[in-house]
């Protein structure tokens, strides 16, 4: 037997390099490059929280005020909100079909920068007025 007979691979996917929904490969590393990100910045944005846990909301406001923790925590929330993305997509494009399949993907999408958009708001706001 020679060896494209063993491949499962159809010509056209060994002649483009791309799985069956042509990026899974993409998706997996950058779902484990997040994931391997948000240990450390998890780590990072938990010992924040414990030194905020003694003050009030306006030694919190003065806290966030500084370019590092509001920093860690944008970081932190865009981090776990692509990853969320990415691991829902990647649901999405395995179970579902058709036309529930690009709404799904469409919701998914708005869902995912609506939570980004309200962690960026939220930081924003308590941070810097």
């Amino acid at each position: 037997m020679s060896e494209s007979d063993k491949s499962l691979r159809s010509p056209l996917g060994r002649a483009r390099f791309l799985g069956s929904a042509r990026r899974g490969s993409q998706d997996a590393w950058l779902t484990h490059v997040t994931a391997a990100a948000l240990i450390v910045l998890a780590s990072g944005f938990v010992l924040m929280l414990l030194t905020l846990l003694a003050k009030d909301y306006n030694g919190v406001r003065a806290e966030l005020a500084h370019p590092i923790p509001a920093i860690l925590t944008l970081l932190f929330a865009g981090t776990a909100t692509f990853h969320m993305h990415l691991g829902m997509r990647s649901i999405i494009l395995d179970y579902l079909s058709g036309l529930a399949r690009e709404w799904a993907l469409i919701a998914n999408t708005c869902f995912a920068s609506a939570v980004a958009l309200v962690c960026v708001y939220a930081v924003l706001r308590i941070g810097f007025v």
